[in-house]
């Protein structure tokens, strides 16, 4: 296996995942601590979300008017990559998804064992909300915007 260096977005996704992990052996903050509330770059947005395709476990694909919004904190080095922590808001329920984003592109996921969140939005702002169900095991994949 060849080694090949780490684009932004999957160094920032490794630190998401490595971080924590490592910050609990030593829960001591210093003036050199690096948080998302104190990234040198941080932003806050809202994106709507509207969702025209549900496809449900086991059934053709259908039209359907899911809409949710997403309430986006993100910081970094740059304006370009950052880390992002976002809450989901809809009529089915509300999660909070972490993730990375590079430029206008995100990849945003979380859950627990009962239901599992993925989110994947394009630079152009198309998007992709799969949930995973482990009671079935199941899924509900939706398609549309968030802008």
């Amino acid at each position: 296996m060849s080694m090949h260096l780490l684009k932004p977005a999957a160094f920032i996704c490794a630190a998401v995942v490595l971080a924590p992990p490592l910050l609990a052996q030593n829960m001591l903050q210093t003036e050199d601590s690096f948080t998302l509330e104190i990234a040198p770059v941080k932003v806050t947005f809202t994106l709507q979300c509207v969702f025209k395709t549900e496809c449900f476990e086991g059934e053709a694909c259908a039209e359907t008017n899911f809409g949710a919004q997403l309430n986006v904190v993100a910081g970094g080095l740059t304006e370009t990559d950052m880390v992002v922590q976002s809450d989901l808001v809809s009529d089915a329920g509300d999660a909070t998804l972490l993730g990375v984003s590079s430029g206008k592109a995100m990849s945003l996921a979380r859950g627990g064992f009962d239901a599992r969140h993925l989110l994947t939005i394009a630079q152009d702002g198309a998007a992709r909300y799969t949930v995973h169900y482990a009671d079935g095991p199941m899924f509900i994949n939706y398609l549309g915007a968030c802008k």
